[in-house]
């Protein structure tokens, strides 16, 4: 019998950082967020209603804090902006990557060293066979979906579009690609999704989340 080959060991997890951000605070709380961000970040935020004005800057205070502790900076100073397409950017000299998502009072922000990251948080809504129509799920997702018991189908399609938007975030195009594209296997809460490995991050109930996380290495 010829010798067994050992399988190769697991390619590490990339480091990342997620932080789970509270978007209810007001009031002096959220006066002192809005102070960390640059005028760009500040106008911006201004721009929406009361409720998008709290979410927008609690949730990139909470981003510049996350990675002004992996820079030994202040808030203030991590030299943050964005992409045409509104993706957080950093210096590829700072080795770090960033993502953040919202979704009613509760915020994710992630950060990445030495990897490229996408995170996506979703409330669970109840099911309806309306989201069949909606063109985002592919033909093998809606077939898992409908196959599910209905107490099931809830948080499996939650999940499916965190792991798409997850993806596509990481890629940098966001819903400029087509998400019935990047297909998942339904109900699955870790795995690889269009070449990016995918999973869950722990979240209150009632919401899911998923990161994608994939070494600079391994995307060359």
């Amino acid at each position: 019998m010829p010798p067994t080959v050992p399988a190769p060991p697991p390619a590490p997890r990339p480091d990342v950082a997620v932080g789970l951000v509270d978007l209810t605070a007001d009031g002096d709380a959220l006066a002192r967020a809005e102070a960390l961000l640059t005028p760009a970040e500040r106008a911006r935020a201004r721009r929406g209603t009361p409720a998008v004005h709290r979410r927008r800057v609690l949730l990139r205070a909470a981003l510049r804090t996350a990675l002004a502790a992996e820079l030994g900076t202040r808030p203030e100073r991590v030299p943050l902006t964005a992409t045409a397409a509104g993706r957080p950017q950093l210096p590829a000299a700072t080795g770090l990557d960033a993502s953040c998502s919202a979704d009613g009072r509760l915020g994710l922000v992630a950060v990445g060293r030495g990897c490229r990251v996408g995170v996506d948080v979703e409330r669970v809504a109840p099911w309806t066979p309306d989201v069949l129509d909606e063109r985002w799920l592919a033909g093998s997702e809606q077939a898992a979906l409908t196959a599910l018991p209905p107490a099931a189908r809830p948080d499996a399609v939650a999940r499916a579009w965190t792991q798409k938007e997850a993806v596509l975030k990481a890629r940098g195009t966001g819903l400029r690609d087509d998400p019935a594209a990047v297909v998942t296997v339904v109900g699955r809460t870790a795995g690889e999704v269009a070449g990016w490995p995918v999973r869950d991050v722990p979240v209150p109930d009632g919401w899911v989340a998923s990161l994608a996380a994939r070494d600079e290495e391994t995307r060359r």
